[in-house]
């Protein structure tokens, strides 16, 4: 069961010329508080977007990644590889903004207008276009899903 900070919603947010995330109020206030106004932003796995994590959720993500065998399976390696060679930690401007490196912003074609959603322990942060483009995807896969939902293993007992 998830015991750390539920993070929910979606944003639309902005970056500016220099690549500064302007981060929500309600989130800014989060993380000053519970970070010590600092993030750890990195790439996704599977998505073309970023993943931030407040740095504590970060350290949990840390230890669960240290504990893969990394020695011998080259999947684990490649995952420790893509989200802990990725990582960078952003610190929060006085004005509330995290400056994300330029890598990072194109691995997610990340320009002007962008996308930041709660998603339990951490931050999704798309492209518009990746947004849209994943939006009707997940809208097009429950949609197929909808009549399996009942027998599938996991969503048959979820609780909406």
């Amino acid at each position: 069961m998830f015991t750390g900070s539920l993070l929910s919603g979606t944003n639309e947010v902005s970056l500016d010329v220099k690549g500064r995330l302007s981060i929500p109020a309600r989130f800014k206030d989060f993380l000053q508080d519970d970070s010590d106004n600092q993030c750890v932003v990195t790439r996704a796995l599977f998505d073309k977007c970023l993943w931030l994590y407040p740095v504590d959720e970060w350290q949990e993500v840390v230890a669960s990644l240290g504990a893969l065998p990394s020695m011998t399976d080259p999947l684990c390696r490649s995952i420790q590889r893509t989200v802990l060679g990725s990582a960078v930690f952003c610190t929060l401007d006085s004005q509330g903004r995290i400056l994300l490196p330029q890598e990072l912003r194109k691995v997610a074609s990340l320009n002007k207008k962008a996308f930041l959603i709660g998603f339990n322990n951490k931050f999704e942060l798309w492209s518009e276009e990746n947004f849209i483009a994943q939006r009707e995807a997940d809208d097009a896969m429950l949609q197929e899903l909808q009549s399996k939902a009942n027998s599938h293993p996991v969503l048959s007992t979820l609780k909406l």
